[in-house]
């Protein structure tokens, strides 16, 4: 098993993760002043040699990041030690000899062996002049440690590979071990390989343990099949876990807390003017942990208090119960002292995932359960949380309720699943996209879910995908200024089925390849568009006439199919586009379309957005770029709201949490970012986007559209 893990983290991507890493990590930590005249490459592979001896100083001392860095003192005159370290309130003194490889495959060779004996015998003679200056520092302590009778030294061989060392090598070292060792065990050597760095990058990435008292009474507890505790807790109580942890506490759980949706404004409304009736009315709160400590301020009573002190706290039921006790605690204090909630303990040990999985999914009753919340237990789509960061320094977030990243800093599952489907290489997933995202979800042998993930695709070829799927939304809306009337309609309504030809005329051979120059492919992206386009308004009329119906021709599985092999067959040859009908040419004497109705009521009346749903700000022009970028990049929260079903106020800003109209909102942040030239109008609901990127002026249109051809249909 420890085998198949090092060889696991010596594949390409691993490496890449590993590379990314340290790099990130040592930058200014480690002295690099003489690496200055070597080009990138160069400076890389040397700077990285030696970011792996801190690595391996960290591994071995447990030191920080910065203590690491300064162990260094590879170099010129480093008599073949690249790293020194004491580890603090001991004698043990570590000498580190480090090897990158690009390709996984690093080793120290006998020559390196010989070369670190003797640096390690010059350190036992106590000639520290005959090394570099970065020793000096340390020497004191090195010096200190090696008068001391409790002295131990250990050769640390620090490789990128698995970490197996040749015989030779071995007899080398083991040589050395055996001269020095003759009154005691003082010279060791251990080897830090591969999967040891991934596994302490890892640690780095992983957050300290959420921790929580619970104040509770009335409480009964049982030892069988878990240790667990049920009883009556304050709302104040649970209110500090949120103020204290926030979103952490729903780690495990199927989605974060939804922010203003009606369930949860009818729980904030009881707990601060009903306080009394709160436990009536509330399924209360499931909590898992990993260990619990008792303490009892009165006697070991049921009818007397305890107070659970927990660690590795997850909340898997209730997440919106304890949010709204966060934001009544706000908004009244004292109410919330006399409200309480039913709260249920169990301990859960870590090797109990199946059980745990199993006690989130069938305690969520209390709002509405989507089948996207159950993808937040898939442990895949914490693998590529994982990759995300280790590989791209981004975010990828999966749960519902959890704000998506500022479209530079990472995407979501929604975003990655769309793309996904969109680079497919049949049709079918796209249709089902285009129809409703919720069938992406599905499971079974037929459903979408296993096919985008169950391979569990790498973060380069998920956030490759995003980036495709983005630029091609981008091109498309350029090139609708230059259509009206149906080959308008086809840009907007077929934009997931240009896509998905555009990933088909992509090279994407190299997609998930990290040394991949992938900013190439995105800058075919317009011109493969617009060809794409062209030739499927051309195909659409010809295939099924000029009068047939968009809304189901872009949704019917079959004519997407025939479509997508036609429209292939003619956009593979470059510079050649079909002669559109000149009606479909957007002219300056091009009529006004009547007023349609506004965005926002048609929306709510028709319940195309589900309460709870993130809406994000996208800001449409210069101007506005350059006076609000700043200033919403101080807080990201400043570009988020949630969407509930009023048709003035649709969405809650989560600065503030409350509600705003989107052209009021929008307004309101021109005027907090002290915009002095803002336009006193502004089309809100073009500013406000959902998780595929369609703004909610997109959204009511292509309703409309929908709704007028299903009247069409009906009269003929």
């Amino acid at each position: 098993m420890e085998e198949t893990q090092r060889r696991a983290a010596t594949a390409p991507i691993r490496i890449h993760q590993i590379r990314s890493a340290l790099l990130q990590q040592y930058e200014g930590l480690i002295y690099d002043e003489d690496l200055k005249g070597y080009d990138q490459k160069g400076y890389d592979q040397r700077f990285l040699s030696r970011a792996l001896t801190a690595a391996a100083v960290r591994e071995v001392t447990g030191c920080d990041h910065k203590t690491a860095g300064a162990s260094v003192i590879d170099g010129e005159d480093d008599q073949g030690i690249d790293g020194v370290a004491v580890t603090e309130g001991t004698q043990e003194i570590w000498l580190v000899q480090a090897k990158w490889s690009d390709d996984g495959k690093g080793k120290l060779d006998t020559n390196a062996a010989h070369k670190l004996i003797a640096g390690l015998r010059l350190i036992e003679q106590r000639s520290f002049d005959r090394f570099n200056d970065r020793l000096e520092p340390i020497a004191a302590r090195v010096n200190a440690a090696m008068h001391d009778a409790r002295l131990k030294v250990t050769l640390v061989v620090a490789v990128m590979g698995v970490g197996t060392l040749s015989k030779e090598t071995a007899n080398i070292l083991n040589d050395a071990r055996k001269e020095f060792n003759g009154l005691g065990p003082v010279l060791e050597y251990r080897v830090v390989h591969a999967a040891d760095i991934l596994r302490q990058i890892r640690e780095d990435l992983t957050p300290e343990p959420v921790r929580v008292i619970v104040r509770m009474t009335n409480w009964i507890r049982r030892n069988t099949p878990l240790t667990a505790y049920q009883g009556t807790v304050p709302a104040s109580n649970i209110a500090e876990w949120y103020h204290k942890h926030e979103n952490r506490l729903y780690e495990q759980n199927l989605r974060q807390s939804l922010g203003t949706t009606r369930v949860n404004s009818g729980m904030l409304s009881t707990l601060v003017e009903e306080p009394e009736n709160f436990w009536l009315f509330n399924n209360g709160v499931t909590v898992l942990c990993e260990h619990l400590e008792e303490e009892w301020p009165g006697r070991r009573r049921p009818d007397e208090p305890v107070h659970l002190h927990l660690s590795g706290v997850s909340v898997v039921n209730g997440a919106q119960t304890v949010a709204a006790a966060h934001r009544a605690a706000k908004t009244s204090s004292e109410a919330v002292e006399d409200a309480e909630v039913t709260v249920k303990v169990i301990v859960v040990d870590k090797g109990m995932l199946d059980l745990a999985q199993r006690i989130t999914e069938t305690t969520n009753t209390q709002n509405h359960v989507e089948q996207r919340d159950f993808i937040a237990l898939d442990e895949v789509q914490a693998m590529i949380r994982e990759d995300f960061m280790l590989s791209l320094q981004k975010s990828y977030v999966f749960k519902r309720g959890e704000p998506d990243p500022a479209p530079d800093e990472g995407c979501s599952v929604v975003h990655a699943a769309i793309a996904l489907a969109c680079a497919y290489r049949g049709t079918e997933l796209v249709v089902r996209a285009k129809r409703d995202t919720d069938l992406l979800w599905e499971r079974g042998s037929g459903g979408a879910y296993h096919r985008l993930f169950g391979e569990r695709p790498g973060a380069f070829q998920i956030w490759r995908s995003v980036l495709v799927h983005r630029a091609v939304g981008a091109a498309l809306n350029e090139e609708r200024k230059r259509f009206q009337n149906r080959a308008a309609d086809v840009s907007q309504r077929g934009d997931l089925l240009v896509t998905h030809l555009v990933f088909q005329l992509l090279d994407q051979d190299r997609i998930d390849d990290p040394e991949c120059d992938w900013d190439t492919s995105l800058q075919e992206v317009p011109a493969l568009t617009n060809r794409v386009l062209s030739w499927l308004i051309h195909h659409i009329d010809t295939e099924y006439g000029p009068t047939s119906f968009l809304s189901g021709t872009l949704t019917d599985a079959r004519r997407c199919k025939r479509l997508a092999e036609l429209v292939l067959h003619d956009a593979e040859r470059e510079g050649v586009i079909p002669d559109l009908p000149a009606i479909y040419k957007a002219t300056k004497e091009s009529k006004r379309k009547p007023r349609r109705p506004n965005a926002v009521p048609t929306l709510v009346d028709n319940g195309r957005i589900t309460d709870g749903t993130p809406v994000r700000l996208r800001l449409l022009n210069k101007p506005e770029i350059d006076a609000l970028k700043s200033w919403l990049a101080l807080d990201p929260r400043r570009s988020e709201a949630t969407w509930v079903n009023d048709r003035t106020r649709c969405l809650v800003w989560a600065v503030d949490g409350r509600a705003y109209s989107p052209t009021r909102l929008v307004l309101n942040l021109y005027e907090l970012a002290g915009w002095e030239e803002a336009p006193v109008a502004v089309q809100g609901p073009a500013r406000w986007t959902l998780d595929g990127g369609a703004t909610l002026s997109e959204l009511a249109r292509t309703l409309l559209d929908e709704q007028a051809e299903r009247a069409e249909q009906e009269r003929v």
